[in-house]
C-alpha cells in the first residue's frame, strides 16, 4: 500500500470501516511511513475534538467549526483536509443532529424521571428483581452482557435491583445502583434511533441519556444535572 492509498482509506479507516485486511495493510504500511503516521495522528486527534464537542452537554456547532480550524490551520494539506470532511460527515451521520434527538427524547425522559420518583424515590410497592440470575436474565434480553451490568456502577455504588417497565410505550429494563446514602435508576432498552447524548431536568429529577447503534440509555438521579451526565458518559463508554 502507498501513501495515496493511506490517504484514500484514512477516513473510512477512522470510522472502522475498511475491511480487516486492507486495514492490517494500512497499519503496516503507516508504522514504516512517517508521514502517514504523523497526519493518521492529527487525523485521530480531531476524531477526538468532533466527538467531545458533539457530546457536550450544550450542543453548539459554531464552536466545533472554529475549534477544527484552529486546529487544522496551517497544518495539514489540502487533501487531508477534504479526507478529514469524510471523517466529519460520518461522525455527524453516526452521532446525530442533537437538536432531532432533543425534540423526541423529551416524552421518554419525563417517563423515567416520573418512574423512577414514583418506585425509588416514593417506594410504591412493585415487583423487582434482586438475584443475580434474574436480573442477568432481563439484562439479557435487552442486549446488555452482565459484565456491563457490573461495570456501569460508580465506584461505591452497587446493583440493587432490577426489573422491566415500560416508558412511553416502549420496553426498557430498569435496574437501580446504590451506595450507602444515594441512588440512581438506569433504563436500558435496543437502541432504534441515531446515537446522541442529551439531558433533561423533570422536577428534582435529573435525566441523562445517550444511544448508540446497539442500546438506548437513561440515567435518573435526584443528585445534579452534573452527576447524571458524569454517570451517562461513564455508562457509555463502557455498555
Amino acid at each position: 500500500m502507498n501513501c495515496t492509498e493511506v490517504l484514500d482509506l484514512a477516513p473510512l479507516y477512522l470510522t472502522g470501516e475498511v475491511p480487516a485486511a486492507r486495514a492490517a495493510q494500512l497499519a503496516a504500511h503507516v508504522k514504516v511511513c512517517p508521514a502517514c503516521a504523523r497526519e493518521l495522528g492529527r487525523q485521530e486527534a480531531f476524531d477526538s475534538l468532533l466527538r467531545e464537542s458533539l457530546l457536550a452537554e450544550h450542543f453548539d456547532s459554531s464552536g466545533v467549526e472554529s475549534s477544527v480550524r484552529q486546529a487544522i490551520d496551517g497544518s495539514v494539506s489540502r487533501r487531508w483536509i477534504f479526507a478529514f470532511a469524510g471523517v466529519a460527515a460520518a461522525l455527524l451521520l453516526g452521532l446525530g443532529i442533537r437538536a432531532v434527538f432533543s425534540s423526541r427524547a423529551v416524552p421518554v425522559y419525563a417517563a423515567a424521571a416520573q418512574d423512577h420518583r414514583l418506585e425509588i424515590v416514593d417506594r410504591q410497592p412493585r415487583k423487582w428483581f434482586t438475584d443475580r440470575a434474574s436480573i442477568e436474565t432481563l439484562a439479557g434480553r435487552q442486549g446488555v452482557s452482565g459484565s456491563a451490568i457490573d461495570a456501569i456502577a460508580p465506584a461505591g455504588y452497587h446493583l440493587a435491583q432490577g426489573k422491566l417497565c415500560r416508558l412511553d410505550g416502549e420496553i426498557f429494563l430498569h435496574l437501580v445502583y446504590v451506595n450507602d446514602s444515594q441512588n440512581f435508576s438506569v433504563f436500558l432498552r435496543p437502541s432504534d434511533g441515531v446515537a446522541a447524548m442529551h439531558t433533561e431536568t423533570q422536577g428534582a429529577e435529573h435525566v441523562a441519556g445517550f444511544q448508540d447503534r446497539q442500546l438506548s440509555a437513561l440515567i435518573v438521579t435526584e443528585q445534579s444535572g452534573d452527576a447524571a451526565l458524569r454517570f451517562a458518559r461513564s455508562a457509555a463508554a463502557i455498555i
